[in-house]
């Protein structure tokens, strides 16, 4: 009986989704339009993009590395900052080809000068306190900071680049008519850079770098945690087309079902056995 039911469920949710207004989905680096029976993959992000975060990640790394240290070096990690020292040296040949901005070139330049410095001491002296640790990343900080900043601008702007383009292929009612499905990491999910954007250009409420998804009934944004699928994340979105519709019909809740079906009843079964209310 319940294979009759999940294959009911996949052949209805299958013909919403066909039926459904125009979707786009943002996972990771990628952004898929579908619309009118067509679906469309772009980038969401850009290369200086990934430029400014490979280089942030520098000092984060060292710090993962060494965070556990607190004296000897064992060869092991000696070994791994040796060739991690000849990667960073490479990459630091390339800097000045790659940014043409004069401060941002430096910056990147003092960022891996600094992990480079850290990386010679350690290897050199085979030994690390973890002041020293704490004071590199605190030398670090404000340079991440901004390569962070300059990296979340270059991902809004891509992602206003092609979300226009894409706008001008929809008439206003479809236009109405879209929703967003976002994937992100369970951690990434409050303030994801990627809901804030659609969050502002649809129109909908929006806490700014508290933002998280807005459970309501005419929400045009759904957040797909830990999915990293353009396919998944638009099974998703139909798992909500025929589940809304769904509550409806069953429990004149069309939210129903955004919650545990069994929460309800759950809540009662446990104040049976452990006595109290939920605290609201």
């Amino acid at each position: 009986m319940n294979s009759v039911f999940r294959d009911a469920y996949a052949e209805r949710r299958t013909a919403m989704l066909a039926a459904s207004g125009p979707v786009i989905v943002q996972n990771g680096d990628g952004l898929v339009f579908l619309h009118r029976g067509e679906r469309l993959e772009r980038p969401a992000t850009n290369g200086r993009y990934h430029e400014l975060k490979a280089v942030a990640h520098v000092p984060f790394a060292l710090y993962l590395l060494l965070s556990g240290v607190d004296g000897p070096i064992d060869e092991a990690l000696r070994g791994k900052l040796v060739s991690y020292e000849a990667l960073l040296r490479a990459v630091l040949s390339t800097i000045d080809g790659r940014f043409s901005d004069a401060a941002q070139r430096e910056r990147q330049r003092r960022i891996m000068t600094r992990s480079l410095a850290l990386i010679e001491q350690a290897t050199r002296e085979r030994r690390l306190a973890p002041t020293t640790l704490g004071a590199f990343v605190r030398s670090q900080r404000a340079d991440v900071v901004e390569n962070v900043r300059d990296a979340a601008y270059q991902n809004v702007m891509t992602l206003h680049a092609q979300v226009t383009a894409w706008a001008a292929r929809m008439t206003p009612e479809e236009r109405a008519r879209l929703r967003v499905v976002i994937g992100t990491a369970h951690m990434a999910r409050p303030g994801n850079l990627a809901f804030q954007y659609f969050a502002a250009w649809l129109g909908e409420p929006s806490a700014g770098r508290a933002a998280d998804e807005r459970i309501a009934e005419g929400a045009r944004i759904i957040v797909a945690e830990n999915i990293f699928d353009a396919d998944r994340s638009i099974a998703l979105f139909g798992t909500h087309l025929v589940d809304r519709a769904a509550a409806a019909a069953f429990f004149d809740e069309p939210l129903r079902l955004d919650r545990d079906l069994l929460s309800d009843a759950a809540e009662e079964a446990v104040r049976t056995l452990f006595g109290g209310a939920p605290t609201q």
